[in-house]
């Protein structure tokens, strides 16, 4: 089975092995070969008058759509309502496949895609279309290096763990009509052939030499014990029952019938799957050292290609380095300089510590003044159809605090915000996380685009560190029309929450391509005064954090490097522009060819001050 194109999200579990063994040399070469691609990769400049599309070229665009939508059944159902009028045929229902190994039906079929992509003539396509082949060209080298480093894909680590994640697939999940409730019912049925594929997966992994973290092995356990702590209100069912009773398109008979069959599933195959996962992952305790785990001790060119992928850069290493601190010092001394006196800093400590005013509104009040006040900065996007609404306390992951599933292609009303009540507590954290998941953040990103009328093939590939880094971004400028009244102190929160960022993503590249050890890390903190001045810093707190950062290892660079990327384009920019610089025009520049790799991103942006 062909399958999907897009750059697998699970980027954020890939860490290494801790034993040695003899590596599969000939798909490392081959990874290596695709990584220099990316790293050489030369952005062309673009036919900015060619509104022309190349019919043939679409054509092959609708075939990469097609193939990736029946690739695999979840991701055709999260992005078309429609599939049939897409000349899509439905793939079988099930939750997919999973099995360990270098995928050379994959890798051979992404290598034709390629080679059909590179056969078109670039400079007679439309200016569209130059952005849509650098686009699915780029992806396709990054998926390509990736499926060669499949030895270092987990299933179950903490930053990316199937146990975890798989929920989001069901009580995310949109019932169209009764076909989509018949589906959803054979995927149900499906969790354990899936979970027993995924622990042979992982058997084979631990054979092949590639050990688990026990951090890992923890967490494993402690997700399924949360999901099996509730049985008759399991959020399996009590997530489907509420869904049940909102649709209007079949009787109340129905409605009952399966509600009883999917409660029957949830008790009789799901949880049973989730007991025999929590009894079998016991047997993969490593009992090494976490440090031991950490990506540049085991293959520093597959902790390489985890920072481009999960950067969304081909910048060299060091550059992206050197960047994260000078934006780190740059957000400090910026931070510094906007609590200049007594008063100032006694008013940012209280909306820190207390987060009066449109901090303490409800997460749908909060989501409505985001996106009524951001046309400051940004597009006015108008009217926008979403829902938002709390996961289950007891089932929700300690990595969450929420999440915007993107609408489908065909139905740009379907945007879902998803909040965690354990990690929401506190306005400040919450208006943050609103922002970066609804306006101006991922719903707002998403669906500006979307309203562009892009090509389909878009829905099915992604680069992280555009996402992640704009909706980070997206979100410190939500302070600056926050209702604030001194503007020092809405800077001064905008520049300390970007900080945690890039500081989080420095030790994370420290530790994994410069070789800290947690002696470094801790000179790091104890020379950064602005935390020793907020918080009360000792050991045992920097390790909490090192913890937690080598358990997740690349999981924090999609936002802080993201993010430093993009500062640091705005900054450019400025430089560039003085006072012609406009933040309207500039941020509709960076949306309206859809997420990007900043190298391509930049030609968009040089063709946005040449036009001024």
């Amino acid at each position: 089975m062909k399958k999907l194109l897009v750059l697998l999200l699970t980027a954020l579990m890939l860490v290494s092995c801790t034993q040695k063994q003899k590596p599969d040399e000939e798909s490392l070469d081959k990874g290596k070969h695709y990584m220099e691609l990316i790293e050489n990769y030369e952005v062309r400049t673009k036919n900015q008058s060619n509104l022309n599309d190349d019919p043939e070229f679409d054509k092959f665009l609708d075939k990469v759509f097609v193939e990736a939508m029946e690739s695999d059944f979840m991701t055709m159902h999260f992005n078309v309502t429609d599939y049939r009028k897409y000349g899509i045929e439905k793939p079988p229902v099930d939750l997919g496949e999973l099995k360990y190994g270098f995928d050379e039906e994959n890798f051979t079929y992404m290598e034709d895609q390629l080679n059909e992509l590179q056969s078109f003539d670039f400079d007679k396509l439309s200016y569209r279309q130059q952005y849509d082949y650098e686009a699915l060209e780029y992806s396709l080298y990054e998926t390509l290096a990736n499926l060669c480093y499949y030895q270092y894909s987990y299933l179950f680590s903490s930053g990316g763990n199937l146990a975890d994640n798989i929920i989001s697939n069901f009580t995310d999940y949109t019932f169209y009509d009764e076909e989509s409730i018949e589906d959803y019912l054979t995927c149900l049925a499906d969790f354990d052939r899936y979970f027993e594929d995924a622990m042979e997966y992982t058997k084979q992994q631990k054979k092949a030499g590639f050990l688990m973290m026990d951090e890992w092995v923890d967490y494993t356990i402690e997700v399924c014990d949360d999901t099996l702590n509730k049985t008759e209100d399991n959020e399996y069912i009590a997530s489907f029952d509420r869904r049940m009773k909102e649709i209007d398109f079949i009787s109340e008979s129905q409605k009952q019938d399966y509600m009883a069959r999917n409660k029957e599933l949830v008790l009789n195959e799901v949880l049973p799957s989730y007991e025999k996962l929590r009894d079998e992952i016991k047997n993969y305790y490593s009992k090494k050292d976490m440090d031991s785990f950490l990506m540049g001790k085991q293959n520093k060119d597959y902790a390489r290609l985890t920072y481009y992928l999960n950067g969304s850069t081909n910048k060299n290493l060091d550059t992206v380095f050197q960047e994260l601190q000078d934006n780190m010092s740059l957000l400090e001394a910026e931070l510094l300089s906007c609590l200049y006196d007594e008063d100032l800093y006694n008013e940012f400590i209280e909306y820190y510590s207390y987060a009066p005013g449109v901090f303490s509104l409800s997460p749908k009040e909060s989501l409505e003044f985001l996106r009524q006040n951001l046309n400051a900065y940004y597009p006015d996007l108008g009217d926008v159809d979403y829902t938002v609404d709390e996961l289950d306390p007891d089932t929700a992951s300690d990595n969450v605090v929420a999440y915007y599933w993107p609408s489908p292609i065909d139905n740009s009303n379907q945007n879902i915000i998803r909040t965690n009540p354990n990690n929401m507590a506190d306005g400040l954290d919450a208006y943050n996380t609103l922002a970066h998941e609804g306006f101006p953040g991922h719903l707002y990103q998403h669906v500006y685009y979307y309203r562009t009328n892009p090509h389909n093939f878009r829905s099915a590939i992604g680069f992280m560190g555009y996402t992640e880094g704009w909706a980070v971004n997206a979100s410190m400028y939500a302070f600056m029309f926050s209702g604030i009244p001194h503007e020092s102190v809405a800077k001064g929160l905008f520049y300390l929450w970007d900080y945690y960022f890039l500081m989080y993503s420095i030790i994370d590249m420290g530790m994994n391509l410069y070789d800290w050890s947690r002696e470094d890390v801790y000179k790091f903190f104890s020379e950064e005064y602005l935390l020793l001045d907020l918080y009360q810093i000792d050991e045992s707190w920097m390790n909490m954090i090192i913890d937690y950062i080598v358990e997740r290892q690349g999981g924090f660079i999609p936002y802080g490097v993201g993010l430093s990327s993009f500062m640091t384009l705005c900054e450019e920019t400025q430089k560039k522009m003085g006072d012609s610089f406009d933040y309207v025009s500039y941020h509709e520049t960076l949306m309206k060819n859809g997420p990007l790799p900043f190298n391509i991103l930049q030609g968009a942006v040089d063709e946005y001050i040449a036009s001024k």
